[in-house]
């Protein structure tokens, strides 16, 4: 019975260690995204309402279905949202794979030393941050969860 009692407890309290592993709490403000070189020099539209920050690794697979995700959701909501996509690998390796996302709405940030990766304490890809206007949270989490509804809701 206790060993029932310690899993569900477990169970229970294992989304609250993943999602403080990253180092982001809701409402607060995200580490400033200071970017040493954005792919093909294209930098981010004006900045909207909303930004989501995409933590990206060219070799996790859930990734790029997360980048289709992501250009669905932008091509329907339009100037509502942008999307920065962070990578630490080399542009001549990611290049040929992300300029088919690139968009007035989605742009490639090269984090070639990590550092914008250690600011948000990413542990795992893919990972995304919703941010404000104000650089505040407002949803994390593994990127394939973000869904037009908590795009929506997070607007308003």
């Amino acid at each position: 019975m206790k060993k029932i009692l310690l899993i569900l407890l477990l169970a229970a309290l294992l989304p609250f260690a993943a999602a403080d592993a990253q180092n982001i709490a809701l409402g607060e403000r995200v580490p400033e995204l200071k970017v040493p070189a954005w792919l093909d020099g294209q930098k981010p539209a004006a900045t909207p309402r909303l930004t989501y920050v995409e933590f990206f690794q060219s070799s996790n697979a859930a990734c790029i279905t997360s980048l289709k995700q992501l250009r669905a959701m932008t091509d329907k909501l339009g100037t509502k949202l942008r999307v920065v996509v962070i990578t630490q690998e080399k542009e001549d390796k990611i290049g040929p794979l992300l300029r088919p996302y690139l968009s007035p709405q989605i742009s490639v940030a090269i984090d070639a030393g990590g550092k914008i990766f250690t600011a948000f304490g990413v542990q795992y890809v893919p990972f995304g941050v919703l941010v404000d206007s104000k650089n505040r949270a407002l949803w994390q989490g593994n990127s394939l969860h973000l869904t037009p509804e908590i795009i929506d809701k997070s607007s308003k």
